[in-house]
């Protein structure tokens, strides 16, 4: 405020707004006053010349407040107010140009008003800078002279021109040295059309199937410049381009990725993430499918690989179920065996099918039983869960392993195969289960389960001895196939290891709220607390239920009985001669009159046919499952078709192939055939009909140094010229003992097609002198060794 008063001439844009001098024309309240005095904060107030108002005396503070209060200049209309200067605008420069600025700003307002900032009131001006004396050009050039002789600033007078002008217009930002203030962009100097340009090739190659390099994207930035445009536009040079690159966040190495994990990156979505939460259990639950990196034995005898398809509770982080099944791609077969692969219906591999993820829906809400051969640990009764309340309510809990029953109210699922289908949701609709896809390629929309199968593979997978790695790069030397896990096998050890590994085992992800400093809690403490809250809900399913998840087929009730897949299937109990045998259904549409079949291609030994007129459900079995006496799959089934085929058979002849898949169960049973006798080249290994260790008289291993004199050590002085006393030991054409005793017959060792006998011997020196070589000899030869027989050429 008493800057307010001082009774300063006003400079416009020098001083604040708000500033009144006597001598000042003002308006207030209608009327034009001239400020006459100033008297502490009390403004004195003489009417204009013909104003009938009286003289006032107001407080500065009202005369601030109101809405009509301008300072009026000569013409009577009211002075524009400059903007407040932004001191804060300094905070963003370096210090060395904040001072330089607020340097200048002092030399400016005395060539503009002759007085420096801070001056007491009546001062006067210094020479040359009195503005009633000299003009402005004037107080230029004197300003230019001095800035350069005392602060040795080089600077013209039409230096102190531009930067009055700029302050008068943006006040402390106009004398801020721009340079100081020029952002370097992302691209550098390369030309902005450039970097557009690399964007753009840069996202079609990554979308495209073929891996591509720095060095590719390069080339085509300089082809697609050149032509699109002009020559004038310079291409920097591959350094600078590879700088360019990791300026916009593209990594040079990456760029020869697999094309999906390109995509991948690209579909990733723009900051800022979010976390996926849920206020309860089975609030929310995400469902996906993974290749677990395991081989097993599959059933028909051969190792395969398995597939890990998962649902995860998001407000515990419990896998609340998990199915495990094979996962066999297609391979290329003969015209023949495709024809009878295609007849049934099926596809050449086979992985998880959408009746996985029906039964996944079944496995949430019944609790998972204790297996024989399960640690007690793996007990809920031993476990966090509150076993004791859930037994009330739920007698299935009492020989439970440790994982909670969910029953899930919104699935969150991928576009994969396996939801594809409309099994898996007729199964949520009959559930009462919302089903909420993902976006398309956009894996963080569901990025838990994402992360939680991440941790079953380096959690459980790598423990496994027959892990495979993701990737060749991560994978180990080949696993004995007498030492894979069945299916079977494997999966009663993820179900333990579920039990006892991971929902026992603490997850940074679960803390208080109220305490984040406590530890972490586990899944089931944390299913603990939310079923105290909301509470449990035991849904029991029975065989109807089951049967309500499997996949539905519209089939025909013939005089052979049910004809489905190629197979024959039949009720021995009569029940088909109820008005079902022979008899269209009445149903229409799709159907076209046939009667509702459920099946699962895990168990097709038989299916279910269901009498919609009664509501009952009617069994039929293979008519010649007694013809294999074990359980099958729909895949071994398929095999044996195939196989089949070949021998030239049809593959509508259920009764033969029933005998084939027989032969495959009881081949498979008895696991890998007996190694054979491998043929090796010559040089790795004794000659054929030979036994072990025989050789051909006269020829025994070669020894350079026999009958050679004993070397006295003693007499052995500094060794200065390597002499050779008996040369003979090398001489190359040395005669051996069988030459000596003159020709003969060829010995009984001579190799077929050697007619040198001086070449045989040499070839059975060579033989016994590779017996000879040890295992390190052996690999810098590049010869197998001992531990490792030769592989048989192919």
């Amino acid at each position: 405020m008493s800057e307010v008063l001082t009774g300063r001439p006003r400079v416009s844009g020098l001083a604040p707004r708000g500033i009144v001098a006597p001598g000042d024309r003002v308006r207030w309240m209608g009327e034009q006053y001239t400020v006459s005095a100033l008297s502490g904060t009390t403004v004195h107030l003489a009417p204009a010349p013909g104003s009938a108002a009286p003289p006032l005396a107001a407080a500065i503070q009202f005369l601030a407040v109101a809405e009509d209060f301008a300072v009026l200049d000569e013409t009577g209309l009211p002075l524009a107010a400059g903007p407040f200067p932004n001191w804060a605008m300094l905070e963003g420069v370096r210090p060395d140009c904040a001072r330089d600025a607020r340097t200048w700003r002092r030399h400016v307002i005395e060539v503009e008003t002759g007085l420096l900032p801070g001056v007491p009131e009546g001062g006067r001006p210094r020479e040359g800078y009195d503005p009633d004396r000299f003009t402005l050009v004037e107080r230029y050039q004197r300003k230019a002279a001095e800035l350069s002789a005392v602060l040795e600033w080089k600077v013209s007078w039409q230096t102190v021109q531009r930067k009055r002008l700029a302050f008068l217009k943006e006040d402390i930002w106009g004398l801020v040295d721009k340079r100081c203030t020029r952002k370097s962009t992302l691209h550098g100097r390369t030309d902005a059309r450039v970097v557009d340009l690399l964007l753009v090739l840069h996202e079609r190659q990554a979308k495209e199937q073929a891996a591509t390099d720095a060095r590719t994207l390069f080339k085509n930035l300089r082809r697609a410049a050149r032509a699109m445009l002009g020559p004038a536009v310079k291409v920097p040079a591959d350094p600078t381009l590879y700088a360019l690159l990791k300026r916009l966040g593209i990594d040079a190495l990456q760029l020869r990725d697999p094309s999906r994990r390109r995509k991948d990156r690209l579909n990733r979505p723009a900051p800022p993430f979010g976390v996926t939460t849920a206020t309860a259990p089975g609030e929310l639950v995400q469902v996906d499918s993974t290749a677990l990196d395991v081989k097993v034995l599959g059933d028909d005898g051969q190792p395969t690989q398995v597939e890990l398809t998962a649902a995860i509770d998001v407000f515990t982080r419990s896998i609340i179920a998990a199915v495990l099944r094979p996962n066999t791609p297609g391979r290329r077969k003969t015209r023949q065996q495709t024809r009878a692969l295609l007849s049934t219906g099926t596809s050449k591999g086979r992985a998880t099918k959408a009746v996985d993820a029906s039964l996944l829906l079944a496995l949430c809400m019944v609790p998972a039983p204790m297996r024989p051969g399960f640690d007690a640990a793996a007990s809920a009764a031993r476990s966090d869960l509150p076993y004791e309340e859930l037994l009330e309510v739920d007698a299935r809990m009492e020989h439970a392993a440790a994982r909670p029953v969910i029953m899930p109210e919104t699935i969150v699922i991928d576009h994969g195969t396996v939801f594809a289908g409309q099994t898996f949701f007729d199964a949520c609709s009959y559930l009462g289960i919302s089903v909420r896809p993902a976006r398309k390629r956009t894996p963080t929309d569901k990025a838990i389960v994402e992360r939680t199968f991440e941790s079953i593979k380096s959690l459980f997978s790598q423990r496994v001895n027959s892990y495979t790695g993701r990737d060749f790069s991560r994978r180990g030397k080949e696993t004995d196939p007498d030492r894979l896990w069945t299916l079977q096998e494997l999966d009663d050890l993820l179900q333990q290891w579920i039990a006892v590994g991971w929902q026992a085992r603490p997850h940074e992800e679960l803390r208080s709220p109220y305490e984040p400093n406590l530890p972490p809690l586990t899944p089931n403490q944390v299913y603990a607390a939310g079923v105290q809250a909301a509470g449990y809900l035991p849904i029991p399913l029975d065989f109807k239920d089951y049967l309500q998840l499997l996949p539905t087929a519209w089939v025909g009730v013939r005089d052979e009985g049910i004809r489905f897949r190629n197979r024959t299937y039949e009720n021995y109990k009569g029940e088909f001669e109820n008005g079902i045998r022979n008899v269209p259904s009445g149903l229409k549409g799709k159907k076209r009159d046939g009667w509702e079949l459920r099946y699962n291609p895990y168990t097709p030994e038989q299916v279910w046919l269901r009498d919609h007129r009664s509501g009952e459900w009617i069994t039929a079995v293979f008519k010649y499952q007694h013809l294999i006496g074990a359980p099958w799959t729909q895949h071994l089934w398929e095999t044996a078709t195939a196989e089949h085929v070949a021998r030239g058979g049809r593959h509508a002849d259920d009764e033969n192939i029933a005998q084939v898949l027989a032969e495959l169960l009881e081949r498979a049973g008895r696991g890998a055939d007996e190694p054979g006798v491998v043929s090796v080249p010559d040089g790795y290994g004794p000659l054929p009909g030979l036994e072990a260790g025989w050789a051909p008289p006269g020829v025994g291993d070669f020894d350079p140094f026999a009958g050679a004199a004993a070397l006295d050590l003693d007499a052995l002085g500094p060794l200065t010229v390597l002499e050779l006393d008996d040369t003979s030991l090398y001489a190359p054409d040395a005669p051996s003992p069988a030459d000596a005793a003159g020709p003969g017959p060829a010995p009984e060792w001579e190799a077929p097609g050697h007619a040198d006998t001086e070449d045989a011997s040499l070839l059975a020196d060579l033989d016994d002198l590779d017996d000879g070589l040890d295992d390190a000899a052996r690999l810098l030869l590049d010869l197998p060794t001992e531990t490792e027989p030769p592989q048989e050429d192919k």
